[in-house]
C-alpha cells in the first residue's frame, strides 16, 4: 500500500531498444500521446519536459494530427537501450527519492 501512495505521477520512463546489429543514428523516435497520459498527471504533452540520460533537455514536438510526440535520438548502440523521461516539472533528486516508478513506455527499433 504504501508503493500505491508513493506512485510517481510526475515522470514516464521512455525506454528505447534497438535490437539490431548496427548501431543507428538521428532515428525519429515516436511515442503515442494516450498513452503518455495515461502515466503522468498533466493537462497536456506541451507542458511536459523531455530530459535524456544525462538528465538534459531534449527537444521534441507533437506530430500534425495531435497523436504522438516525436523525438530524434542522435545515436542507440547495436543491441542496446537508451532511457529518456517526460517530466511534469524540472526533477530534483529529493522529487524521486521516495517515488516508485511504475511503469515505462517500450519503444524497439
Amino acid at each position: 500500500m504504501l508503493f500505491v501512495a508513493c506512485a510517481n505521477k510526475s515522470t514516464v520512463n521512455i525506454l528505447i531498444t534497438n535490437e539490431h546489429n548496427n548501431d543507428t543514428t538521428n532515428v525519429v523516435v515516436h511515442v503515442a500521446v494516450d498513452e503518455i497520459m495515461q502515466h503522468v498527471d498533466a493537462q497536456s504533452v506541451d507542458s511536459l519536459t523531455l530530459l535524456n540520460e544525462k538528465n538534459q533537455p531534449v527537444a521534441f514536438s507533437t506530430t500534425s494530427d495531435g497523436k504522438n510526440i516525436e523525438f530524434i535520438v542522435p545515436v542507440i548502440n547495436a543491441r542496446s537501450q537508451k532511457n529518456f523521461s517526460l517530466n511534469t516539472s524540472n526533477p530534483s533528486l529529493s522529487d524521486n527519492l521516495f517515488s516508485f516508478r511504475t511503469t515505462s513506455i517500450n519503444v524497439e527499433l
